[in-house]
């Protein structure tokens, strides 16, 4: 998936299909956990550097205005916001503190209203 574009015109079924993109991951990163970290490990590097990417374009201060005009569009950044709480290289150690990440990103009440589960996404 492509790093978002934020703009006036974004919907929010575009921002619940990128977190559908990002929670798609966490069943086959936990499958991987066991069967081959090394693969799980190149996985969630991979959705880390997404994520990243995600966080980098939605901070910058000339989508200021717009997060305040969009409330989905700020939940979503809240969202990827949340992973700044895992830093650093992912391990095989610590691969297990990242799929955390990912459930503890969407836990938030509003976002999951805004953001239901992957079973509660109109897909």
């Amino acid at each position: 998936m492509e790093t978002i574009q934020p703009n006036e015109n974004i919907t929010l079924a575009e921002l619940q299909e990128r977190v559908k993109y990002i929670l798609d991951f966490k069943p086959n990163l936990e499958k991987l956990l066991d069967d081959d970290p090394q693969q799980a490990v190149k996985i969630a590097t991979s959705l880390h550097k997404f994520i990243n990417s995600e966080e980098k374009e939605l901070s910058k201060a000339r989508y200021d205005q717009l997060m305040l005009d969009n409330i989905y569009l700020f939940n979503y950044r809240a969202f990827v916001e949340e992973f700044n709480h895992f830093s650093g290289k992912i391990t095989k150690n610590n691969l297990h503190s990242f799929i955390f990440e990912i459930t503890s990103a969407h836990s938030s009440t509003e976002l999951r209203v805004l953001f239901p589960t992957n079973d509660e996404i109109p897909f």
